[in-house]
C-alpha cells in the first residue's frame, strides 16, 4: 500500500513539475514581445540583492559539498 502511495505522489510531482515548466516557458515566450520595464531604485535593489543571495548560496553549497565529501 505504501509503495502505491509513493508512486502516486511521485507521478503527481512529475505532472506538477511538467505543468510548472510549461507555464514558465509560455510566460518567457510571451515576454519576448513586451517592452522591457524600467525599474526604480527599489526594484534595482531587489534584483541586486537576489543576485548576491544566489551567488552566496552557490558558493556556500559548493563549500559544503567539498567539506562533506572530504575533497580538500
Amino acid at each position: 500500500m505504501l509503495k502505491a502511495v509513493v508512486l502516486i505522489a511521485e507521478a503527481g510531482v512529475f505532472v506538477w513539475f511538467a505543468a510548472f515548466t510549461l507555464m514558465l516557458a509560455s510566460m518567457a515566450r510571451e515576454s519576448l514581445t513586451m517592452p522591457e520595464p524600467r525599474l526604480d531604485a527599489v526594484g534595482r535593489s531587489l534584483i541586486a540583492n537576489a543576485r548576491a543571495a544566489l551567488a552566496t548560496g552557490v558558493v556556500v553549497l559548493c563549500g559544503l559539498a567539498v567539506w562533506e565529501f572530504g575533497l580538500v
